[in-house]
């Protein structure tokens, strides 16, 4: 069976996608005190020279966990956010270059993290698993 996959694109359009507040969640009119049905939209205003995006690995339901086994494919360079960000000023700093991945190996109860990163010096791909590093292709980071 071929693991589900989304894009970073994907998660972006997600992220910044108007939701609908659920009942448990309802917002506080400050003129007349009800509780009234609320939506909110995360927007991108300002944008970090690096950005760093923590993507859900476990899912939380009640006193259960379980893994998310999903693929997220990424661009390694020019990574254009543009299309998601509202500041005019901002969109010509909107294109990233991936330089590190953390990876969780395992499951629940035996999981382990490994790194591949860009090394600044020699523009290399390398693994970083405790204290081995070795080097890795490109094609094998995402």
């Amino acid at each position: 069976q071929q693991k589900q996959s989304v894009t970073l694109f994907d998660w972006f359009n997600y992220f910044t996608k108007k939701k609908v507040l659920p009942k448990s969640d309802l917002w506080k009119c400050p003129q007349c005190n009800a509780l009234k049905k609320a939506t909110k939209k995360i927007d991108l205003w300002l944008l970090p020279k690096v950005l760093i995006i923590k993507l859900k690995d476990v899912n939380y339901i009640r006193y259960f966990r379980d893994d998310i086994d999903l693929f997220i494919d990424c661009l390694i360079q020019d990574l254009d956010l543009s299309q998601f960000v509202l500041n005019p000023a901002e969109k010509a700093k909107a294109k990233y270059d991936l330089i590190a991945v953390c990876n969780r190996i395992g499951n629940l109860s035996d999981e382990h993290y490994t790194t591949h990163a860009k090394s600044s010096l020699d523009k290399q791909w390398h693994t970083f698993n405790d204290s081995k590093i070795s080097d890795v292709n490109v094609e094998d980071v995402i």
